[in-house]
């Protein structure tokens, strides 16, 4: 490479990972600053999570069009004006002053913030040689783990000094600089003679994932299919779903050329990073719970202490980047990522309310090292036989599974920590006897007589601890088999993935 394009690939680097960044962090960042927005926004705990789920929803809706757009427009147009967009919506959903105005302009930042990372990960994949293009899949990944390291920690710093307003305008200088190093990136991928479109399908697509991710955030809130609007919303999704997909296979432009997943390679790798969303999003929902609820840690302290994840994650993805670089068997280091991820999961499945910081430190930064090595290869294998053509609309579809896997795993696990915490605290209960010798020697110990204070202790604060601690534990156990549902997938990829990656 000459100067000249070996500055034009770092400034097309930078671009891409500044804009990834800036939507990678408002998934994670926005979570600390909730109950400070319930109070100015006068919205109740489950009004205020539409805040989340509104974005989730039209992150959804939009990925999968990614080639379309791509096609119609542009590499470089799509990134501008998806970076643009996106932070004229993080502005309004500062000044926001209503839940149902924020709830709209988060609406409008998950459309904007869609294509930002399938786009930015075809537009890598373009700027750097074959053999390179392992490396270049670790440092935006690299970019994409920013996003948990930084969203707590940054989150409660933010909210905690200014106010929670500021998770939304830190997406300005980002904002900015990447608009300004964008017109470095070449304007390709548009089609001279693009698809139609087929609005029909994508209303069909929008009604089934939109009503999809909207199930499994509201899921858990709403007793699952105790509520008619879960039930309404799981008919409008599964009829949406189905007809879109017989659209999707009866014509010739459908809105999402779901014909791509023929690709063996394709299938098979958005199935694995579905699994592998399920592990990552799962276990990041369950230990701030943990930290925060159960063992009193501040928002600081709790972004600090999950921090190794991101860092052991960043580490892992530049060694897998070049263990790529030197031709070694993709699948091989999938493998080894599901054991230090595995190792470090498990770990988990051993705690306690009375453990210390090294017992959250260590495993997180196995599970991080597990992350990274899994990641860049299994996008790497995914993407190893399909044709230039299909790239962008690939990853699309990729990364779309990745959210729904996610998603899915959010809901999961939510599920059974709510469910098994109940279950242990009934059955915990059921063994406080006031006239027990244990609970007498107990209240001993603690210079208590039996009365409405001493109940209420044990009741909210002894046993809802404990209990609460035996659902994590049960959730972190699912994590685990998560990561072992990982093991026979990564056998099915073609063979030709092996001679292919490197080149």
């Amino acid at each position: 490479m000459t100067n000249t394009e070996n500055g034009s690939t770092l400034a097309i680097t930078v671009a891409v990972m500044l804009a990834v960044v800036m939507q990678v962090l408002d998934l994670t960042i926005v979570n600390v600053a909730l109950t400070y927005m319930q109070g100015s926004l006068q919205a109740n705990s489950d009004q205020i999570t539409w805040v989340l789920t509104s974005y989730m929803v039209a992150n959804v809706i939009i990925l999968p069009l990614t080639g379309l757009l791509v096609e119609r427009y542009g590499q470089r147009t799509v990134m501008v004006w998806s970076v643009v967009g996106f932070v004229a919506a993080s502005v309004l959903c500062g000044q926001s002053q209503r839940l149902a105005e924020i709830v709209f302009w988060r609406l409008l930042q998950g459309v904007f913030g869609a294509a930002l990372a399938p786009v930015g990960q075809t537009i890598m994949l373009g700027a750097y040689p074959p053999e390179k293009r392992g490396q270049a899949m670790a440092i935006l990944g690299m970019g994409i783990m920013l996003g948990p390291i930084l969203g707590p920690t940054l989150g409660g710093y933010l909210t905690d000094t200014l106010s929670w307003r500021w998770v939304f305008y830190v997406n300005i200088p980002f904002g900015i600089l990447a608009f300004l190093l964008m017109q470095a990136v070449p304007d390709v991928g548009r089609s001279d003679h693009p698809r139609r479109v087929d609005w029909l399908g994508f209303g069909l697509m929008a009604a089934g994932l939109g009503g999809l991710q909207a199930v499994l955030s509201l899921g858990n809130q709403d007793n699952w299919f105790s509520s008619q609007t879960i039930i309404l919303l799981s008919l409008v999704s599964g009829l949406g779903l189905v007809f879109f997909l017989w659209r999707s296979l009866a014509i010739s432009y459908p809105v999402v050329d779901l014909r791509l997943l023929r690709d063996r390679n394709l299938a098979i790798g958005s199935a694995g990073i579905a699994v592998f969303g399920l592990s990552l999003f799962g276990v990041m929902v369950i230990l701030p719970i943990m930290l925060e609820n159960l063992m009193k840690y501040e928002a600081f302290t709790t972004g600090l202490a999950m921090a190794p994840q991101g860092l052991g994650a960043m580490a892992a993805m530049m060694l897998a980047g070049k263990l790529l670089g030197r031709n070694v068997n993709p699948r091989d280091i999938v493998l080894l990522g599901i054991f230090f991820g595995g190792i470090g999961t498990w770990y988990t499945t051993l705690y306690s309310l009375n453990i210390s910081v090294e017992w959250i430190v260590w495993p997180s930064l196995l599970r991080g090292i597990g992350l990274g090595l899994v990641s860049i290869p299994l996008f790497t294998l995914a993407f190893s036989t399909i044709g230039k053509s299909g790239q962008a609309e690939g990853a699309g579809i990729f990364n779309l599974m990745c959210t729904l896997g996610g998603g899915i795993g959010i809901a999961i696990v939510s599920t059974v920590m709510t469910q098994e915490q109940q279950v242990a605290w009934n059955q915990m209960g059921g063994h406080v006897n006031p006239f027990s010798p244990a609970l007498s020697h107990y209240m001993e110990i603690l210079g208590t007589a039996q009365g409405p204070v001493f109940w209420h202790m044990l009741g909210r604060g002894v046993l809802l601890s404990q209990s609460g601690m035996r659902g994590m534990l049960d959730a972190f156990n699912l994590v685990f088999y998560g990561f072992l549902a990982l093991i026979p997938l990564v056998f099915l990829f073609r063979r030709s993935a092996d001679r292919n990656s490197g080149h």
